[in-house]
């Protein structure tokens, strides 16, 4: 079948690169790794605290540095080797990781030591984002981007589905500790994958002042009204529309009268609408155009999670959950990519830092402004505004540039 043939294609395509496949598959183990230590990590604070307080704080303290530190990684990551910014952001990530291991074995953990590591993963993440993103860009070009940074979510999902259940197997049959040592050896084969590609020359050396540098990526976004609209898209949803899996557990306990086995089934519909959408994107995402893709599967996310609110029954909201899923990956995952190709080679990673700060930096944010506002005006309500905000500002995005073309004819 040809059209079967053209969809297997583009999924291989940058698998094909040398370099891509090396980095993919050390990628996806320590993505995998994350996600075990994720789990493991909420736990062993709530088992050391028996504080939801304490699960909120750890949220915030391993945020804050994307919001402090996005816009300056990404002014390293167009004058340094964006290989060797990895290999430190992976190792320092590593170390961290033993330090807990160790912690943990040794029966010596407390909760600053926690906070103090969740912090400083933090950090690593902050840098990691933006030089990782571009990096991808040099590693496959214009050509093969969409599906490369497809194929990059669809191992970033798939690791988000099998690194829960692998932790609480780990946790159930061997003990906490085995968790921890699980996400640290998961570092080694990323640090190994990126110590054996070649250092690109596709870096500028800084040649600028810092806070100059800075200020070029800032006059570009400022000049090109289509990075501005994107980044405002981004923004938006990240203050509010994502908060909605933070007042998930409120809402099934109000529209269905669940608990925990509710919550996380709906969390996996979720979680298999992601896979999915990251699926659908490496197939297809290559000849779509992004302009008005992006605000259209803005507005679809917000009108099935205002369905999700507003459904009394449990499995219609599954199958909302999964469609909001989907489309929710098919924005960002669009977004990225019409952020790299409409960025110029040396302004890249700055740009991609600003939609980190977009993405990541702001969810803090939008979770904060949603808890407080869900205290007098109950979760429904808030969700419901947010998401209204979100989609007139996607309609209007999504629309306005139509009447132009239109009147321009």
């Amino acid at each position: 079948m040809p059209i079967l043939g053209e969809i297997a294609n583009n999924l291989i395509l940058p698998l094909r690169l040398r370099n891509f496949r090396v980095f993919f598959i050390g990628q996806s183990f320590s993505l995998l790794g994350t996600w075990i230590f994720v789990t493991a990590q909420r736990w062993l604070l709530y088992d050391l605290t028996n504080s939801a307080f304490f699960l909120g704080i750890l949220g915030a303290i391993g945020s804050l540095p994307i919001l402090l530190f996005s816009i300056p990684a990404g002014y390293l990551a167009d004058h340094l080797p964006k290989r060797n910014l990895l290999l430190l952001s992976q190792s320092v990530a590593a170390l961290q990781a033993g330090i807990l291991t160790f912690l943990v074995v040794s029966g010596r953990v407390e909760v600053w030591h926690i906070l103090s590591l969740a912090f400083l993963l933090g950090c690593t993440v902050a840098l990691e984002f933006p030089v990782r993103h571009s990096f991808i860009f040099d590693l496959v070009g214009e050509d093969s981007l969409v599906t490369a940074i497809s194929l990059h979510s669809t191992a970033f999902n798939l690791a988000r589905f099998l690194g829960p259940a692998i932790a609480g197997f780990l946790m159930a049959h061997f003990g906490l500790w085995t968790c921890f040592l699980a996400n640290t050896l998961s570092y080694l084969p990323i640090i190994f994958a990126l110590a054996i590609i070649p250092l690109s020359e596709n870096h500028k050396g800084v040649s600028k002042k810092p806070w100059e540098g800075l200020k070029d990526g800032f006059i570009f976004v400022l000049n090109s009204r289509q990075i501005r609209r994107i980044l405002l898209l981004i923004a938006t949803t990240s203050i509010f529309v994502l908060p909605y899996a933070v007042l998930l557990p409120a809402v099934v306990r109000e529209n269905f009268g669940g608990g925990g086995k509710e919550f996380s089934f709906l969390m996996a519909a979720n979680g298999l609408g992601t896979l999915t959408g990251a699926i659908f994107m490496a197939a297809f995402g290559r000849n779509i155009p992004k302009d008005r893709f992006i605000p259209a599967n803005m507005a679809l996310l917000c009108i099935y999670l205002g369905g999700m609110i507003l459904s009394k029954k449990f499995y219609l909201a599954c199958v909302l959950l999964i469609m909001s899923g989907f489309h929710m990956v098919c924005m960002f995952t669009s977004a990225n990519a019409f952020l790299q190709l409409n960025s110029p080679d040396d302004l890249r990673g700055r740009i991609l830092s600003l939609f980190s700060l977009s993405f990541l930096g702001l969810f803090p944010l939008g979770s904060f402004w949603a808890g407080t506002t869900a205290q007098y005006f109950g979760p429904k309500w808030t969700l419901l505004a947010g998401l209204t905000i979100a989609l007139v500002l996607s309609i209007w995005q999504g629309l306005i540039p139509s009447l132009k073309k239109a009147e321009n004819r």
